[in-house]
């Protein structure tokens, strides 16, 4: 009565005695992965190499392969794009014979059971497909860690998006600039004005206008339901009023 539930990688070799202690103190064949909101698909694969659960270049090349899975809410995704975005953060446990295919559709099924089925709707209510909607809510994922503020800061760049205003965001820009070898980081901060108009990348918000091409990071259900139910605002800007934020 006392064994623990689980998976379990039990070698041929065991015996009854070794068998029943793993049992017993429940050291099961899995182990634990918890994502946070706001990383990029190279955080995620590094990430998986540093706690040995799986090889993380294999993994980024499963995931920049782009397989869509046969789900409403995913169909969205343009042939050979990336999986960036796709993979929902969270807490998940893996099998130590998961393969980064496994990893890759169990966070995309993830994302699908938590969103409500007519999000493909709501994002056309916004003039969006899911994937542009799910872009913004990466871009405002970077922008604001106070949930609260997701829904208006929607509303900002949808307003811009619709007046045809560049959307200027500067996580566009550090995710174009890519991994900062001097800091060791994937997202450059602070980003000086003067080196926006230097990147010249697709996803760079200063340089063109419209959304990038993709989402820059994994959102998390509270910045895809802001895009998705944005607040209602004929706002084009915000700012900071943080005393950490430069020039307040």
């Amino acid at each position: 009565t006392r064994l623990v539930a689980g998976n379990y990688q039990l070698r041929r070799n065991m015996s009854m005695r070794e068998v029943a202690s793993a049992l017993f103190h429940g050291r099961s064949a899995r182990m634990v992965l918890t994502v946070p909101a706001g990383w990029r698909v190279e955080q995620l694969a590094a990430h998986l190499d540093r706690q040995g659960i799986m090889d993380g270049n294999q993994f980024l090349a499963e995931v920049r392969r782009g397989d869509a899975l046969d789900h409403p809410l995913l169909a969205a995704l343009p042939p050979g794009h990336s999986l960036e975005g796709y993979l929902f953060p969270g807490s998940y446990q893996v099998l130590d014979s998961a393969t980064p295919r496994d990893l890759g559709l169990g966070m995309r099924e993830h994302m699908a059971n938590r969103l409500p089925p007519n999000a493909p709707d709501l994002a056309r209510q916004q003039g969006l497909t899911f994937h542009e909607a799910l872009t913004l809510a990466s871009i405002i994922e970077r922008e604001t860690l106070v949930i609260e503020e997701r829904p208006l800061m929607a509303s900002v760049f949808l307003n811009r998006l619709r007046s045809q205003i560049h959307l200027q965001a500067d996580p566009t820009v550090q995710y174009a600039m890519g991994y900062q070898p001097d800091t060791g980081q994937w997202w450059k901060t602070p980003v000086r004005l003067e080196e926006y108009e230097a990147v010249d990348s697709p996803y760079n918000t200063y340089l063109y206008a419209g959304l990038p091409p993709g989402p820059i990071a994994s959102p998390s259900l509270a910045s895809i339901m802001a895009v998705l139910q944005p607040a209602q605002s004929d706002y084009l800007f915000f700012v900071c009023r943080n005393s950490n934020c430069d020039r307040g």
